[in-house]
């Protein structure tokens, strides 16, 4: 008899106020349509995808809710209980892993509030994002002659912030930070990485790691020719602006799949909203998948990553035929 295809649930939020009136046309909510005040009635899925994998193929369920990044770090009670409403829809559809998407996995305890309403586990996705950043940024310092640095690190507090540095840090190259407080200053000394001053770091570093949770930290203006930018903010790290000369900025987040991914209407459009088409997708979408083809815990959850599970996480998505370079 023929084995189902293993299928993950993926949650999603828009991004601006046009994203949420397309989740609202999707699921035929008026109110959402006209750009009123929706709650967990606009939950549900939006789509499904098919992803080839070298092991097999995996189904991700698309289920938006309608909140927008401010309303999901402004009020995280209302979050966790539009991701218990999607975790309720992912399980009656028969999704074998919860996949968080972008806010949703930094609030509430980064999945392990979710994760105590339910059997099924539940990842941030970050572990993925972590270990694809650190292979571009290895690519880009390796591209650039310096495969041993300097390479600045904005968004260090954050928990991929954390994990890029001290993954970097660990295979011996040279990691800044920008400084903070005593705290930051103890967590820098622990993983290897020096902390100074922005003017510092921007005059000391070509290639710099935007992983802030906080939106755009960084100026044009206040960028050298030449910086190369591994960016995967969201929003992004820099403010509108011209950029300087030579100015290169390149997907920190972004996987390729062995095979383009399967979609109708609906996915197709989430993908293109997604900014990859269907030959790459966010790190963070293809992580329950390894999870739901292999049968793996959680990668991610909590404030900060096991650098083993980050390296765990990469193992399983090259032998499933990913990769982000």
């Amino acid at each position: 008899m023929k084995q189902p295809t293993p299928r993950f649930a993926f949650l999603i939020h828009p991004l601006v106020p046009l994203h949420r009136r397309i989740l609202a046309a999707r699921r035929l909510h008026v109110p959402g349509m006209l750009a009123k005040d929706a709650g967990v009635d606009l939950v549900g899925p939006g789509a499904l995808v098919r992803m080839p994998t070298a092991v097999g193929d995996v189904e991700g369920l698309i289920i938006g809710v309608p909140d927008l990044p401010a309303q999901i770090i402004g009020d995280q009670s209302r979050a966790l209980a539009l991701m218990l409403r999607a975790t309720r829809s992912a399980e009656a559809h028969g999704a074998q892993v919860i996949g968080l998407a972008n806010a949703l996995g930094v609030v509430a305890g980064r999945g392990s509030e979710l994760q105590r309403h339910t059997s099924l586990p539940v990842t941030s996705g970050q572990a993925s994002t972590a270990w694809a950043c650190t292979e571009v940024t290895r690519a880009m310092l390796v591209k650039r002659g310096t495969p041993r640095g300097p390479v600045a690190v904005f968004g260090f507090t954050g928990t991929v912030g954390d994990a890029v540095a001290t993954l970097l840090a660990s295979e011996g190259v040279d990691v800044r930070v920008e400084a903070g407080g005593p705290a930051l200053a103890r967590r820098a000394d622990a993983v290897g990485v020096k902390a100074m001053e922005r003017e510092e770091l921007l005059a000391t570093c070509d290639v710099l790691v935007g992983a802030s949770t906080t939106g755009p930290v960084l100026a044009p203006s206040q960028l050298r020719a030449n910086t190369a930018l591994v960016d995967l903010a969201l929003p992004p790290t820099l403010e509108p602006g011209r950029l300087p000369p030579g100015f290169v900025r390149v997907p920190g987040e972004a996987l390729y799949v062995p095979a383009r991914v399967q979609a109708g209407f609906w996915g197709r459009l989430w993908l293109l909203f997604a900014g990859y088409g269907s030959g790459r997708v966010y790190a963070c979408f293809a992580e329950p998948a390894v999870i739901a083809l292999t049968g793996e815990r959680s990668f991610s959850q909590g404030r900060r990553l096991d650098p083993a599970r980050v390296r765990a996480v990469g193992l399983a998505l090259r032998h499933l035929g990913f990769r982000a370079v």
